[in-house]
Formats: structure tokens, sequence, C-alpha cells
């Protein structure tokens, strides 16, 4: 097969996944296409930021740490069009949430198999939370980090190194998990020794200084370590399916938790002391793994569920692994003649199957998230319309979802200028004047107080 036939096969494959993903990207959270809303922290503090302080609330931590990238869409969100925030934010969202995967599957990333990996994410045994949600748009672009870690040695053009920069930027300032990563990309920059890694190397060091002043705060207070011993193998019997056996750790996960640590310890030392290359992508794959659970586990203390409590701190996680037994199964067999390559490369395959398929075969339901339609202008329009005695003095307490559920909604306060700040921003209100019959309705209402 010629290079070229090669060529035009992997960019077949590559857009038959992105087609699949997208549309498993819609089906995991249907009502998100028919009826958009703001969720959580977007509501609460993002939206009141973004028209407060414009785009200087980039700068300012949600729970802790920087959400730049959501911030960004936020802000983005808000100069087309207040009145429709949820509409075009939604829209963003998988417009950037396909960038992202588009990047994972191009040339940039030196992964055998790549093509597959969208696919993979959106068959992974967790609660779609951070589907379509504008909010948890930091949760895909950390997925950059990738580009820098796992970046082709054939990637030399300008257009390559910008893109490996830009990425490395948007992940680290996505989400504390760069602060994690750090080692990996000294291994990179280790094993490499150019001057691009290097420059990525400090740009990520600087980055996640930034994002770990605002980080320790928030690292339990109380953190069981006693519990610490069970976080591997529970994530490892989660991953594998989901069911009454597995949600606990269980002989077979801790087997395999054994298994990972070693072939993840024999892949770093070939790695690090023997300077095999065809170990790198394990290595880092290992790490991550390792790192990611160690995350999450200083988050929640392992208070968290794959479907039903902190679902999103199961998404790296399960990533890396996916990741990491992909990387297993593409090591030339005389690398790991002494580890017998056929069985290892044969359960790692396996494994990744089981893991993509078991739990929606034993339950179809979990596959999908659905939640009440909550109206925005609704919300808006209620907001404008209150009086006094609906409200505490001149704030209305707008609803936000948090879980789907329209009768367990947040209540955050927004003030009636706030409110008409809202309406009255983005470039199709000013422009095509889309506002301004929806606020005369507003301000012909018999209870409105602007």
């Amino acid at each position: 097969m010629t290079i070229n036939s090669k060529t035009a096969k992997w960019q077949k494959a590559r857009i038959i996944s992105l087609t699949i993903f997208t549309v498993l990207y819609f089906l995991r959270r249907p009502a998100d296409a028919l009826y958009p809303s703001a969720w959580s922290e977007d509501g609460v503090f993002n939206i009141p930021q973004a028209i407060e302080h414009g785009w200087s609330s980039l700068l300012i931590p949600v729970s802790g740490y920087l959400i730049i990238p959501s911030k960004i869409l936020t802000l983005l969100s808000l100069s087309v069009s207040g009145l429709f925030y949820p509409e075009i934010a939604y829209l963003l969202t998988i417009i950037i949430t396909l960038l992202v995967m588009v990047i994972l599957t191009s040339s940039l990333i030196e992964l055998p198999n790549k093509e597959y990996l969208p696919i993979i994410i959106a068959l992974l045994p967790y609660d779609p939370e951070v589907f379509s949600t504008p909010l948890y748009i930091f949760w895909w672009t950390s997925l950059l980090l990738l580009v820098p870690l796992l970046s082709s040695s054939k990637a030399k053009s300008k257009t390559s190194y910008f893109m490996i920069i830009v990425s490395t930027a948007l992940g680290c300032l996505g989400s504390p998990i760069s602060i994690l990563l750090i080692p990996a990309m000294i291994i990179k920059a280790y094993m490499t020794r150019t001057r691009l890694n290097y420059v990525v190397l400090g740009l990520w060091s600087a980055l996640s200084a930034v994002q770990m002043y605002f980080s320790l705060s928030q690292v339990g207070e109380k953190i069981d370590f006693s519990k610490f011993y069970i976080a591997l193998p529970q994530f490892i019997g989660t991953y594998i399916t989901y069911n009454s056996f597995f949600s606990r750790p269980n002989f077979i996960s801790y087997t395999l938790s054994l298994a990972l640590l070693m072939v993840g310890c024999f892949a770093l030392y070939n790695t690090l002391i023997s300077r095999k290359q065809e170990f790198f992508n394990t290595s880092i794959a290992f790490w991550a793994v390792l790192s990611t659970i160690l995350a999450s586990f200083l988050r929640t203390n392992l208070e968290i569920h794959p479907f039903l409590a902190g679902p999103r701190y199961f998404f790296f996680p399960y990533i890396f692994l996916s990741i990491f037994l992909m990387t297993i199964y593409a090591i030339p067999s005389p690398s790991i003649s002494r580890l017998k390559p056929a069985l290892i490369k044969g359960l790692s395959l396996l494994i990744l199957i089981i893991s993509c398929t078991a739990t929606w075969i034993q339950n179809p339901s979990g596959f999908y998230r659905i939640h009440h339609p909550l109206n925005w202008r609704d919300e808006l329009y209620n907001c404008l319309s209150s009086t006094d005695a609906d409200t505490d003095a001149d704030g209305y307490n707008l609803r936000i979802h948090f879980d789907g559920n329209s009768l367990g909604t947040w209540k955050p306060e927004y003030s009636r200028e706030e409110c008409l700040k809202i309406t009255q921003s983005g470039l199709l209100a000013k422009w095509y004047g889309l506002d301004e019959n929806w606020l005369r309705n507003v301000q012909e209402s018999p209870d409105v107080q602007l």
C-alpha cells in the first residue's frame, strides 16, 4: 500500500469517525438541541461577570480556578445576542467541541488509530454531563494538552508550531489538570531536546503556576487518604462496565490495576532509562491516568459516581485510560516480548471494546440525559416585569438549571439593570434590533417598572 493510499484511507476513516461522533454527541444530550438553557455557574457567575466586567472577567476564577475557554464562549455568545444566549452558546459549544476532535485526529498528533478516538470518547460509560453544556467546554479544550504531548516529529511547519502553542495555552487556561501533567511535558522535552518543546514547557509551567495560585485553596480540607488505595480499582472497575459488581473495587479491578501499574512502570523505564521512543505514548498516557485520578480524588475524596454524582470527574480518567490501552495495542511486539505481547494487546483491545459497549447493553437509558425546558427569555421577561413585591428590592431570582429539573433550579439574584443589559447586548440587538419588539412587549406590561 502506497503512502497516498494510506493517507486517503486514514482521512476517510477520520471523516467517518467525526461524523459518528457528531451523531452520538447529539444523542447523548438530545434535550439541549430542543431547548438550550443556561447552566450552573454559567448563569450564577459567568454571565453576570461578563455583563459587569466585560472581557476583563476572563481573569476572574470560578470555583477556585481559571476557566478561560468557558468565559470566552460566554462573552462571544453575549456579543452575538444576550436575548438568544442559550442558543448561540449551544451552537458555539458544538463547533468548539468538533474543532477539538478535528485537531486530536489531525496529523499534528502521533497516536496510532487516533481517528477512532472521538467515537471512543462518545461511547465511554459516563453520564454525558460535559456534553453540549457551554459551561463545561473547558473540559474539552483541556484535551488540547494532548497536542504538545503527542505532537508528531513531522510537524515542523509554522502552522504546526502555532497550533501547538495555542493548544498549550488553551489547555492550561482551561483547568488545573495542566499542573499534574507538567511531568509528562518534562518527559517530552527530555526525550526530544527540541527548542519548540522547551518553549512549550516554559509556557506550560508559567500558565500552570497561575492555575496553581488559584487552585490550592480548592483541595479538599478533609481528605481521607485511607481511601486512596481504592481510587485506581474503583475507576478501572467502573470503566470496564457499570453494574452492581464493578461499582465497588473487586478482585478483577484490583488485578487489572496491578497490571496497569506494571505495564505503565515498564513503559516509563524504557522511555526514561532505555530511551525507547516506542514506549513514549504509553508512558504519557500512564502518567495522565494516574494524575487525573489523583486530581479527582483530591477534589472529591471519591464521593462521586459516573452517573449519579459528579460524572465529569470520570471524563479525563476514562479518556486517558482508553488512550493508554490504544498505545499498548500499538507497541511493536518485539519491544514487549518479555511481557507476552499477544496476551497484553488482546486484553487491552478487549477491555476497550467492553468499556464502550457493555454498560449501554445493560442499561441503554444511561446513555443519554434529558432535562426540563427552562426558557431563558421567559426568565428575562419575568425579571424585567417583576414588581417590588415579587423581589427583594431591585433584584429578581432568575432560575438556572443545575440538574435539569425545573423544580429544583438555582436562583441567583439578577437586578433589573442586569437583565436589561443582557437583553440589549449583542450585535443582533444593535444591528438588527431583534430585542426591540420583545422589549416593547415588556414595557407595555402593566407591572413593569424599568
